[in-house]
């Protein structure tokens, strides 16, 4: 009766994680050397799911994820492995699931043995438009390299902005968003970027996203926590121009056949204001 207790107490106090299992075994990873796992072993894999790379005997140097050759969508570039860590996690977005699902995971890198390699449980709230999602401590001049891959087949024509999802709960740190070192590598900082308590906005709608991407193979943002705490970066999103379903028109080269008010009501001549015009959600200004 008392062990019956006992085991009810743990769990009730435990938090059962749900895994699947790709590989296991002992595969001392070098660069010639990479581990790879098929794209069935996917099959079953979820955005917001995390990917979790176990090994042993690392020795300061780097793992990479990579999928057909190249670098796997929403991942980092040189991730660099501590003499005391034992495994390393990745969050699935869209972009990594139809990788994976298409061309499998290539565990590369050098300087560590992997045992293990698992998915299950990770993140809520990762969503369509979130290209790059984890936790990623920012201190002093701290630095996320992540690859261009994430952003495959975006057109940026869509997007007004991007944003950075941070928990630092403050607006006075300085952050610095770049394809590459120097002024000509800069799209934004803190000074020209809409910064809040939840994210910093970098607004595209005047930068050449396509052009500054085409010579550089990463994404690198760039926080200095200043005077407060440091922080934990936690995501990349873009944002879209239509993100709340209403487009503006000029109702008088619309043809109207049918005009609502948001009661429901039909209105046979519109003045300004938000209605739903042919099934769809205006704003006549």
């Amino acid at each position: 009766m008392k062990k019956a207790f006992l085991l009810l107490c743990l769990l009730a106090t435990t938090t059962i994680v749900s895994a699947t299992d790709l590989w296991e075994g002992n595969h001392e990873v070098k660069w010639d050397n990479t581990l790879s796992i098929e794209a069935a072993k996917f099959a079953d894999a979820q955005v917001g799911q995390k990917i979790v790379i176990e090994f042993k005997d690392a020795t300061g140097e780097v793992i990479e994820l990579h999928s057909n050759g190249g670098m796997l969508p929403g991942t980092r570039y040189e991730h660099r492995l501590h003499a005391d860590q034992h495994e390393m996690e990745v969050f699935i977005t869209k972009g990594m699931l139809a990788r994976l699902k298409e061309s499998g995971l290539e565990i590369c890198g050098t300087g560590f043995t992997a045992t293990k390699a698992w998915y299950g449980d990770g993140k809520e709230g990762v969503d369509d438009n979130t290209v790059w999602t984890g936790y990623f401590w920012m201190d002093s001049w701290s630095t996320l390299e992540v690859a261009k891959t994430m952003f495959d087949g975006i057109n940026w024509s869509d997007y007004k902005a991007i944003r950075f999802y941070s928990q630092a709960n403050r607006t006075n740190y300085v952050i610095n968003v770049l394809t590459k070192w120097g002024d000509d590598g800069r799209l934004g900082d803190q000074g020209t970027m809409t910064m809040t308590n939840e994210y910093a906005e970098l607004n595209i709608e005047s930068i050449d996203m396509a052009a500054k991407l085409a010579e550089v193979d990463r994404l690198m943002v760039q926080c200095n926590k200043e005077d407060g705490e440091p922080f934990n970066f936690t995501a990349i999103v873009l944002v879209k121009k239509s993100s709340t379903g209403i487009s503006a028109i000029n109702a008088e080269k619309t043809t109207v056949r049918s005009c609502f008010d948001l009661q429901g009501r039909r209105v046979s001549q519109p003045a300004k204001g938000l209605y739903i015009i042919n099934g769809k959600k205006f704003i006549i200004k």
